[in-house]
């Protein structure tokens, strides 16, 4: 790292040029002045800042106390560089910081072998090099800026330019040093520098030597433009130029070779612009118009002027003395005193003879020279054209040489005429002086001279659009018309008054077959040709007429010529022509609003186009310029110029549809056109291809407005030639320039960019009914699968060795050389790549592109292709090169299933210390570290391995596991690290960490702490600044995201505190509150302090708030928006809090209610805004968000009646606003109803008033009204679909509507609000269909749920009846039978008794169940209305109800049990209408009456046997009737301890035989009728219990007798009530068994005991009754029942007694009486003593009991 190791002062020039240069982050301009003082003495000194070895060879470097082979390493290479010791040995620390490639390891590996370390010698000294020059371009940009007020840092430079060294001369003293000692450098040889100097050593410290003198010379050139130099420089100079031949005298000329002639040249050019410009020549224009040249530095003194003037009669030897004769010339015409106009005509013949013109026009075609946008191409076209300003002022332009001198000085002229400034001096001037007067004598000749003229014009068009403009409008009044005389007959002409002047008597047709016309009567005046005696004469016609229908006529004569035959087409003719497009297409690019004018000649440009390409040698130029002229038009209207341009045949075209990918692939039906036959048959065997370069660049601008029009099917043809024919074997062609090879490549690839940016930006897909492949889908295809695509890889191979090498070969680091070229081709490449990836569809197979990014390359030589797009961050020239690089690292971490860390192999480590090199540097383009950031958080999740490499972070040594994990570091070179110095927190905001690199660097440590990256975690949670840094972000307030300016800033700041938030959220999460770390604690506790919470839930609510008012679709993914990032992180935060408290961050009520109010009003907003896939979103997560927190936060509402009034207002707006019901969004504001309805229930004094439960109740029919219709089909119910979502509305709706009728007191309300909706029909209709489809249970299980409340009011009973609840439901619940059968249910009986519980009800068993229980609740308020539909049900499911009291006898399931409850009952409440029941359907009635009979028996069997039942339920199937038996005789004798699933069992079955003893009391006599009346019919109800009185058995299916009853009450109730009575000295909390009575409740037992004992009373009253039961039978009926029945009394006595709970202490006399039973004394006897009961006021019923057994059974 530049400025870490050592004093690097003398280097780390890159960085110093990055910083001046305003490339990537602008820094502040304090800090940039800073650095230029700091590095001023560098700046001054130049290259002469690095000394030469001046003392003893080791001398310094025994002061570094280097190892041994170091050492040595570096004495060779300072003997190799030729320089000093100790700058050799910075130079080599700051390159193993910047560019070295390898580890610590391998260094010393390399120093070790002689083969290596040559190696590395050479790498040193090309970074030697690379420092050196950008030394020269730091010094060139400060020249070159200081001026230039668009420059950021304008003001530094300026200061820096007029400080006291630069203004002394320093600065230029020091450039004339370093240039003449770069002269004068001897050349180096094995003796004098070393073995390492070899042949192609010297060859590349030639093409250093030269390369520096070329900036060196740069650098002069633009300073001498802006200060004038002293006389003795000047002289200086000119004799150093002359001794240097102008570049061409080198000292080491004979290893020059072809490839170093264009710097050899290039120095040569730069040193006449150098000398023409010290003349300052706007300065002799100025003296020449005042007449004097006193004011000029140089001519005002005669001495000076020939001391000059000695130095130039030296010359004219060589080409480039030219300029300097023809400039000297002039200067003796106009020097005053010292001029001498024999010399000047002597000076002025040199310059002619040595083809001064053509010597200027090869200068400006040259690099740096021709390159726009350049500080050198301006300043020398500028210097150029004041040369020819001032040779055109001074001498005729006839007398400048031969007519080819002419052209040269004609094409000369154009070209500066191309330049802003020229073109604005020239308008300026005028026509009357210099250049102006060769264009308007142009203009006077024309048509006469016709290429100048319209050579003129052209160049002069192109140059800005206002002198398009005028351009336009003078060709338009074009007042001479000149021509030889000879072109007209003698007859036609007659002579006039004046000399010389003619008149035509004809109207006279140039254009014979056209209609330009010079009308009778024209005057002309007869010119000769200068002053050449075999001249011809001319005349010139005085006649307006416009230059554009005459170029219409030479365009329209081409055509006539072609149309005769290729033999017929006249060379001229085609240039008049090509000159004429070329003026046309300028006019056009800069004046677009002339198209209207040009009609006529853009209609002929089409049809030289179609006659042109057809011809086997088509004019190539002539095509070329109509081409770009066409392009040009198509930016205005690309529809009709496509049309147009396919009509030429120029373009490829197909010859049928293409109907699948695989006729893409065959090609077949795919035409060349005529474009074709020209590129093989013409460019590739020249070498040059300007039309290739024409039609890309014409495809390239009509694609971005054919996928506007979706009309990008028209480029198919032309998209697959490129595909087949150019891009997969561009670069096997001949290029007779290199340059054009990248150039046609770029091109290509620039089209598929853009083709695929297209449609990735499209904001909605384009619905196309044809099933034809697409235009994007040929493109992704053929690259994927094709040769072009391994072209493209191909290219991304390239690697930054060969990159910076092309930059070396291209002679400078300007932008418009090969290197620069291959740059921009690697970059475009780089993003189609990345869209390949992102664009592929999932369907295509694994292509041979990614095969080849995934797989080891062939040969084990090579480097994989994924390791050399990661060294492409070694490439600095250019920061965007490996900036892409990383973003398709990310891309290829993200889709692809590889590891990249094994890709990289051995460069593994070099290239992370360079990556985090060029992340933590301080002058390091800001994209560059943001892309690096993000690869990175990338790879938390998708490349483990490598992120580990990354994070590096270390286990000290310790023998405990424990101990080692509480001892993690980071690592020397760790990511970590560099990130923590990045975001500190005095560094946010500021240069140093700008929004953009602060968002980036909380989203890599989010996503550390989202990937659970613990070893990670737990270091940064250790590190001391690093919670201050994370949370920094959250104290500071939010930009105006109004401003433009700060709009970045803004989106940036909000996604940071985004990663905040959820970090925050992740580490409360994970960690104990109370093990949160100190210093979180410490930043929690100020967060809290300073209220930002309450800051950050306004700014979230404004955020949204905006937003909602936002229509424009998002460049950026929806995912990746700031506002949706910020809810959701929001949503995250909060949620975490309500779930987990954290002390330090405890809110109040109010700041909760805050929270709710602000993020409902946000979602009002959001509903009234407009309706985007964004604000549908936001809006969906806020209404979730809503929900969450008022289920958390209820209680924290002041005012709950308000925030249900905002919630339902919410609800109606979305209703209103939208077109149709949006469900997600609906499904959360429901929710927050039914969980605010919900709170206040239990608490009367905040319960919401009727008016606003009846608008509630309003609103949640409305939803159910609007979108029942809306339900999905049953088969598109799928997990996650949309149809679910649609049902989970309905189901949230009909909650609340449950809810507000539960707390509204009258039916009158509500159930006219039902039926105006008509909701309860609806949803019988929905609910009838799915469950005949068995889909939505959900849904069809809330529904019932909220029948049977309804069906609890009369009148809501009545609607439900009314609306057809049996038409809909008596039927198709049949659909939800289920096997009871054990095999079936297994999955239930595993589950918990909660879980069972759930399960049973949440199920379609379960929804058949609460079915059932539907009908037992309408029948039951209802009563005879609902007789007949009860019957109905009865009739379809008596089967069903039937075998399920046969299989709960044997299942002892939930589920079974759930059901025969419920069928029980059904059956009891339809027995209290037992007289019509027989009626209708007397075999149920007794079928029914046995199976409860039954089920009873079994029951009291089972509940008599607890360890019994216990073993079946652990076996789930009574197998072993052995064991069996001999678990049932253990019962009886053992205590039992029964499990919670015992009890909730036997609590099941109690509530069944509670259910089944109420539905037999119908069967048997009302016990006081049967006890009082003697008369009563006793037919009418016949006994059913048979007259035994052992207990039930479960193996032996025998008679409900007695026994089973008395067996219920005495073995079953009472045991109930004291087997788990707490005994003595126990503490209730003590015991881990379960107390019966918490599961099973006391007035359950009760009510089956009493139930039990009425139906024993009333069946043997009503045996005792019977005439026919004989006396004997009687007898024993009262004497074996009245025994049981004083035994089941005595057992109640003890338990009454031991209700009062004795003392812990066995001794204590004192018992305290039971609080609810008060004790009763010991009754001995037969009977229970009457006064046994008494105080007990609950057991009436058993007083009564014991006077039956009295009075009845004595």
């Amino acid at each position: 790292m530049e400025g870490d190791v050592g004093n690097l002062s003398s280097f780390g020039n890159r960085s110093f040029y990055q910083l001046i240069n305003g490339t990537g982050v602008l820094r502040p301009h304090e800090f940039v002045d800073r650095e230029l003082n700091r590095n001023k003495k560098k700046i001054i000194n130049g290259l002469s800042f690095y000394k030469k070895p001046r003392c003893v060879q080791g001398e310094i470097l025994k002061t570094k106390k280097l190892k041994k082979v170091t050492e040595e390493f570096l004495l060779k290479t300072s003997a190799f560089l030729g320089l000093d010791e100790g700058e050799t040995y910075e130079l080599f620390i700051s390159y193993l910081s910047n560019d070295y490639r390898g580890s610590k390891k391998e260094l010393q590996q390399v120093l070790r072998n002689e083969r290596l370390a040559h190696a590395l010698a050479y790498k040193v000294r090309d970074y030697y090099y690379t420092e050196r020059l950008y030394l020269l371009q730091s010094v060139k940009v400060i020249v070159n800026s200081w001026q230039n007020n668009l420059h950021p840092f304008q003001r530094g430079f300026g200061t820096f330019m007029k400080s006291t060294e630069v203004v002394s001369g320093s600065l230029m003293k020091m450039l004339l040093e370093t240039f003449e000692q770069l002269t004068q450098e001897p050349f180096p040889t094995w003796e004098t520098n070393s073995i390492l100097m070899n042949d192609r050593q010297m060859y590349l410290w030639v093409q250093e030597n030269l390369r520096e003198q070329s900036e060196i010379l740069e650098i002069l050139y633009i300073y001498v433009k802006d200060f004038d130099l002293p006389e003795e420089q000047v002289l200086k100079l000119l004799e150093l130029f002359k001794r240097h031949g102008f570049g061409r005298l080198q000292n080491y000329k004979h290893v020059i070779d072809d490839s170093l002639i264009f710097l050899v040249k290039r120095i040569g050019y730069l040193e006449v612009l150098i000398c023409v410009e010290m003349m300052d020549l706007e300065a002799v224009l100025a003296c020449i118009e005042r007449g004097s040249f006193n004011d000029h530095f140089l001519l005002k003194d005669k001495e000076t002027f020939m001391k000059l003037d000695k130095v130039v009669q030296t010359l004219g030897s060589e080409d480039s003395h030219g300029p300097l004769l023809l400039l000297w010339s002039a200067m003796h015409m106009f020097g005053g005193e010292g001029s001498d106009f024999s010399l000047a005509r002597k000076y002025g013949n040199a310059a002619i003879h040595l083809h001064v013109f053509h010597y200027l026009y090869n200068l400006l075609m040259s690099e740096p020279f021709n390159e726009e946008n350049s500080m050198i191409c301006s300043v020398s076209h500028l210097t150029v054209y004041n040369l020819l300003v001032l040779i055109l002022s001074t001498f005729d332009e006839h007398t400048l040489g031969t007519d080819q001198d002419a052209l040269a000085l004609h094409r000369v002229i154009c070209l500066v005429l191309k330049q802003v400034s020229v073109s604005e001096d020239f308008w300026e001037k005028g026509s009357d002086e210099g250049v102006g007067s060769v264009y308007h004598s142009a203009l006077l000749r024309f048509p006469l001279d016709y290429s100048s003229f319209v050579q003129f014009s052209a160049a002069l068009a192109e140059s800005t659009p206002t002198s398009a403009e005028r351009v336009f409008h003078i060709w338009k009044q074009l007042q001479r018309y000149t021509e030889y005389l000879d072109c007209n007959h003698s007859s036609d002409l007659t002579s006039t008054k004046e000399l010389n002047e003619w008149k035509l008597v004809v109207n006279k047709r140039p254009y014979p077959t056209r209609d330009f016309i010079l009308n009778a009567g024209t005057k002309g005046k007869i010119l000769t040709m200068g002053t050449k005696h075999d001249a011809s004469p001319i005349i010139q016609w005085y006649v307006t007429f416009s230059g554009w229908d005459l170029l219409l006529c030479e365009v329209e004569t081409l055509l006539d010529q072609v149309a005769q035959g290729s033999g017929m087409v006249s060379p001229t003719q085609i240039e008049k022509v090509t000159d004429a497009v070329e003026l046309v297409h300028a006019v056009l690019k800069n004046h677009p609003q002339s198209e209207k004018d040009f009609q006529p000649i853009i209609h002929c440009i089409y049809s030289l186009i179609h006659r042109f390409v057809r011809l086997s040698h088509p004019p190539i130029l002539l095509i070329v310029q109509c081409i770009e002229c066409v392009t040009c038009l198509a930016k205005q209207n690309p529809v009709k110029v496509w049309h147009n341009m396919k009509q030429t045949g120029l373009l490829p075209y197909l010859t049928e549809n293409i109907d699948n990918i695989s006729e893409i692939l065959s090609g077949q039906g795919l035409m060349a056109g005529c474009y074709g036959n020209m590129l093989f048959g013409v460019e590739c065997i020249e070498g040059s291809y300007p039309i290739t370069t024409a039609v890309l660049e014409f495809i390239s601008n009509i694609i971005e407005p054919f996928f506007k029009d979706s009309m990008e099917s028209e480029l198919m043809a032309s998209f697959m030639y490129i595909l087949r024919e150019i891009f997969p074997v561009f670069q096997k062609w001949r290029f007779y320039k290199l340059k054009t090879r990248e150039l046609i490549g770029r091109k290509c690839v620039e089209i598929f960019h853009k083709t695929l940016e297209n449609v990735i930006n499209r904001s909605k897909p384009v619905e196309s009914t044809s099933k034809r492949p697409k235009v994007q889908e040929v493109v992704v295809y053929s690259l994927l699968f094709t040769e072009a695509g391994q072209t493209l890889l191909g290219i991304i191979a390239t690697g930054s060795d060969n990159v910076d090498q092309a930059l070396v070969q291209q002679g400078s680091m300007a932008e418009g050389g090969i290197g620069a070229e291959m740059i921009r081709l690697i970059q475009i490449s780089f993003s189609v790549l990345n869209q390949l990836l992102l664009l592929k569809s999932p369907d295509l197979p694994l292509s041979p592109v990614e095969s080849a990014l995934s797989s080891q390359p062939v040969v084990r030589q090579n480097q994989h292709i994924v390791a050399t797009i990661a060294q492409y961050i070694y490439h600095k020239h250019n920061p965007r090169l490996p900036m892409l690089a990383c973003l398709l690292l990310k891309r290829l971490a993200l889709v692809t299933k590889m590891s990249i860390l094994s890709c990289f192999g051995g460069a593994a480590e070099s290239v992370r210390d360079m990556y985090l090199n060029r992340l933590q540097g301080a002058t390091e383009d800001l994209k560059l570290k943001v892309s690096i950031l993000e690869f990175l958080s990338v790879c938390v999740e998708a490349q483990p391995g490598l992120i580990e490499m990354f994070l590096n972070v270390q286990l000290t040594d310790s023998s405990s596991s424990e101990a080692a994990r509480k001892d993690l570091s980071i690592g020397k070179i760790s990511c970590l690290q560099t990130v923590l110095n990045l975001m500190e927190a005095d560094k946010q905001m500021t240069y140093k960490c700008p929004s953009d690199l602060l968002c980036a660097c909380m989203e890599f440590i989010h996503s550390l702490w989202s990937g659970h990256r613990e070893t990670a975690m737990s270091v940064l949670r250790t590190c001391d600044k690093f919670w201050m840094s994370v949370c920094a972000p959250l104290s500071r307030n939010l930009p105006n995201s109004e401003e433009e300016p700060g709009k970045d800033v803004y989106t940036h700041q909000v996604k940071t505190v985004s990663h905040v938030l959820e970090i925050l959220a992740e580490e409360i999460f994970c960690v104990a509150s109370g093990k949160l770390d100190e210093k979180l604690k410490k930043c929690l506790a100020e967060i809290n302090s300073t209220s930002r919470l309450k800051y950050w839930t306004g700014q979230v609510r404004d955020c949204l708030i905006a937003e909602a008012g936002q229509s424009s679709q998002h460049k950026e993914g929806l995912s990746e928006h700031h506002t949706l990032r910020l809810l959701i992180a929001w949503k995250n935060f909060l949620i975490t809090l309500t779930r987990l408290q954290v002390e330090q961050l405890k809110m109040d009520n109010q700041l909760k209610e805050m929270i709710i109010i602000d993020m409902l009003e946000a979602l009002r907003a959001l509903i009234n805004g407009s309706s985007t896939p964004l604000n549908n979103k936001l809006a969906k997560i806020t209404s979730a968000l809503i929900f969450r927190l008022i289920t958390s936060w209820t209680s924290a509402l002041s005012d709950v009646r308000r925030t249900v009034r905002d919630v339902k207002m919410a609800i109606l707006e979305a209703l209103s606003n939208n077109a149709s019901v949006v469900p997600s969004l609906q499904i959360g504001m429901i929710g927050s109803l039914v969980a605010m309805l919900q709170h206040v229930r239990p608490n009367p004094a905040k319960k919401v008033d009727p008016d606003t439960l009846l608008e509630v109740f309003k609103t949640g029919c409305e939803v159910i009204h609007q979108s029942i219709f809306q339900l999905p089909a049953a088969k598109d119910l799928t997990p996650g679909s949309t149809g679910e979502v649609w049902l989970k509305m309905q189901v949230v709706s009909c909650c609340l509507l449950d809810e507000v009728i539960l707390q509204l007191s009258s039916e009158l309300s509500w159930l006219p609000v039902l039926q105006e909706h008509l909701v309860i029909s609806s949803l019988l209709s929905s609910v009838e269909y799915f469950i005949k489809a068995k889909q939505g249970l959900n849904f069809v299980h809330t529904v019932i749920l909220l029948f049977l409340t309804i069906a609890k009011q009369e009148k809501g009973a009545e609607s439900l009846a009314s609306s057809g609840l049996t038409q809909h439901l008596c039927l198709s619940v049949t659909n939800l039978y289920e096997d009871l059968e054990p095999a079936a249910m297994r999955q239930t009986m595993k589950m918990t008794s909660k879980q069972s519980e759930s399960a049973v009800t949440l199920s379609w068993h379960g929804v058949y169940c609460l079915c059932v229980d539907l009908y037992a609740t309408a029948l039951l308020v209802l009563k005879f209305s609902f007789l007949e539909d009860a019957f109905h049900f009865l009739g379809v499911h008596q089967d069903r109800m039937l075998q399920c009291f046969e299989l709960s006898k044997v299942l002892l399931q939930e589920n079974v049990l759930f059901e025969a409850e419920k069928t029980c009952d059904f059956i009891c409440q339809l027995s209290s209408y037992l007289p019509q029941w027989r009626v209708s359907s007397p075999e149920s009635v007794h079928q029914l009456q046995g199976s409860v009979l039954y089920l009873c028996q079994t029951y009291v069997a089972y509940l008599t046997s607890t360890r019994y039942l216990q073993h079946m339920l652990e076996n789930r199937a009574p197998e072993n009737h052995m064991h069996r038996r001999s678990l049932q005789h253990q019962s009886s004798l053992e205590d039992e301890l029964p499990t919670k699933h015992v009890l909730v069992i036997k609590k099941r079955m109690l509530q069944i035989l509670g259910r089944g003893f109420s539905m037999l009391r119908q069967f048997t006599p009302e016990l006081c009728e049967v006890l009082y009346e003697r008369n009563m019919d006793y037919a009418e109800h016949q006994p059913f219990l048979a007259l035994a009185f052992t207990a039930p058995s479960i193996e032996q299916e025998c008679l409900p007798s007695f026994g089973t009853f008395t067996s219920c009450v005495r073995d079953v109730c009472v045991r109930l009530l004291t087997k788990h009575e707490v005994k003595p000295g126990q503490s209730p909390h003590s015991s881990t068994e379960p107390n019966v009575l918490e599961v099973i409740p006391k007035s359950l037992i009760v009510f089956v005991m009493e139930n039990a004992l009425y139906l024993v009373m009333s069946q043997a009253m009503r045996l005792l009754r019977d005439p026919g039961l004989p006396q004997t039978d009687k007898q024993l009926l009262k004497r074996e029942l009245g025994t049981e029945m004083n035994y089941f009394l005595m057992e109640l006595q003890r338990y009454l007694k031991r209700g009062a709970p004795t003392s812990p202490s066995p001794s204590s006399a004192h018992r305290q009486p039971s609080p609810k039973i008060s004790g009763t004394p010991n009754v001995l006897g037969r009977s229970l003593s009457q006064t046994a009961l008494m105080s007990a006021p609950e057991m009436e019923f058993f007083k009564f009991v014991q006077e039956f057994v009295s009075a009845v059974l004595k």
